[in-house]
């Protein structure tokens, strides 16, 4: 399902305060003006979930955008995923590890 401006503001609208919305807005204009910038709206809604109203946050979640806009829609839609250590990951390298004869580290 497409996103839409609109959805686009209300989240600005509900993140940041209120004397932000007009910077935010700007800063997050600056993602989806070059052709390989996809996705435009589902990927400011992505960074302005990552930025958790932060508007540093926001500066730095664009700029990975602009350089590879997958990041942040993998970040934000797969944030259980996309986190370096979790229980499944361990239990996947243990496995690899067992897989090729070799003794996982205790610590793994």
């Amino acid at each position: 399902m497409p996103h839409s401006r609109d959805e686009v503001v209300a989240v600005v609208q509900k993140t940041f305060p209120a004397d932000a919305h007009a910077r935010v807005l700007e800063l997050l204009g600056t993602y989806g003006v070059e052709s390989y910038e996809r996705e435009r709206e589902r990927v400011q809604l992505a960074i302005l979930k990552l930025s958790e109203g932060n508007e540093e946050k926001l500066r730095e979640f664009i700029a990975v955008a602009k350089r590879d806009y997958r990041d942040v829609l993998f970040w934000a839609e797969y944030p259980e995923e996309s986190r370096l250590d979790t229980p499944g990951k361990r239990e996947r390298v243990r496995k690899m590890f067992e897989k090729f004869g070799i003794k996982p580290p205790d610590d793994l």
